[in-house]
């Protein structure tokens, strides 16, 4: 990586971003971006007085120890999607590193939150950072959904923490659980499972799988089960995540999956639209 921008909105859910982003900086060698934005539908008072505070505060940043000594220091005026957008593309930045967002349940309901708002219209990387940063990344959990995107968040996991351990996972529902499989056994669930592993194994064959990437143990269970037992059982830190939606008619081109792991994240997530 040679480029990475960081989206900081001036609160601490920002400061574990640049954390990060300082970590994979040293690294990669990577030069940082440091931006805010100010929403321009404030008053233009307001617009100055904020701006000179986020220059002060990211100037601040810029000069502390640990940051490299290219970091580029950025305020913009504007929509804060647009802009952070049309900076990802501008400056062909290969990781956009963003904090957890400012919980707005009413209004995230309907447009989402920033972070699934920048998703939606960059086709780069995205890194959400919850957690406190003590380390690199070692446990790193892949859904194989057997799509091209989920192909395209290995290959940048891989990138992003190549000394990671990068563990994949596939969770087969089986419709009508209950009333097909009513007791769960594994005999029940097996045609279930065999299905799917021939859909997987004849996949695997085709996709242009990542050199060295394992193939996932077939699981019946629910993605959102499967992945809160495998972020449990290896200690997890970072949740890979290839974005899609399955549906023709998905107003945000995610997915229901995707969208609720970024609204309630459990631990960071690197998020990669194929």
């Amino acid at each position: 990586m040679d480029r990475i921008l960081v989206a900081s909105d001036l609160s601490s859910r920002s400061d574990r971003a640049v954390e990060r982003a300082v970590q994979l900086a040293e690294r990669h060698g990577a030069k940082i971006i440091l931006m805010h934005v100010i929403d321009d539908d404030l008053p233009a008072a307001m617009v100055t007085r904020t701006r000179a505070t986020a220059e002060e505060i990211l100037a601040d940043i810029r000069t502390s120890e640990r940051m490299p000594e290219n970091t580029e220091v950025v305020v913009e005026t504007g929509d804060p999607v647009t802009a952070v957008v049309d900076l990802a593309e501008a400056a062909q930045v290969d990781l956009v590193i963003m904090g957890t967002h400012r919980p707005r349940p009413f209004w995230d309901i309907f447009s989402g939150t920033s972070v699934e708002r920048v998703v939606r219209a960059l086709h780069r990387p995205v890194l959400v950072v919850v957690a406190p940063v003590a380390a690199p990344y070692r446990e790193m959990i892949c859904g194989i959904d057997l799509s091209p995107s989920c192909l395209a968040a290995a290959r940048v996991a891989r990138a992003v923490a190549p000394e990671a351990n990068l563990r994949t996972i596939h969770a087969v529902h089986i419709p009508y659980r209950g009333m097909l499989a009513r007791d769960a056994t594994a005999k029940q669930l097996a045609p279930f499972v065999h299905d799917a592993q021939l859909r997987l194994d004849e996949w695997w064959k085709s996709a242009a799988v990542p050199e060295g990437l394992a193939k996932p143990t077939v699981t019946a269970a629910s993605v959102q089960d499967l992945f809160e037992e495998t972020r449990r059982t290896h200690e997890g830190d970072l949740y890979v995540l290839g974005a899609h939606g399955r549906s023709p008619l998905s107003p945000t081109l995610l997915g229901s999956f995707t969208e609720e792991q970024i609204r309630t994240p459990k631990t960071d997530l690197l998020i990669v639209r194929g």
